[in-house]
């Protein structure tokens, strides 16, 4: 099975806008789900105004928040049936 790509941008930009919550909400992944994954680091991605942004499969999204990362590659994967989010995440 091909792996889906997902790049997040490290800029400048990106990281004071959170970039770094997203990198961490997919290295909590678990392991079956994170195997299914390439993870990848750019500088820039064109929209620092907009960021953080990622691209998935070749979709610059902007604005992006760990939660909707999350349902972005649970709906990219196709896993209705697995729980992409970390028991821990629901504690109040």
């Amino acid at each position: 099975m091909e792996k889906l790509l997902v790049e997040i941008c490290s800029g400048t930009a990106c990281l004071l806008l959170g970039s770094q919550d997203l990198f961490a909400a997919i290295e909590e992944l678990p392991d079956h789900i994170r195997q299914q994954i390439e993870l990848c680091e750019v500088t820039c991605l064109q929209s620092c105004r907009k960021g953080p942004n990622v691209r998935i499969a070749g979709n610059v999204l902007s604005n992006m928040k760990p939660d909707r990362l999350l349902e972005i590659i649970e709906d990219y994967l196709g896993n209705d049936q697995t729980e992409l989010y970390p028991a821990a995440r629901f504690v109040p």
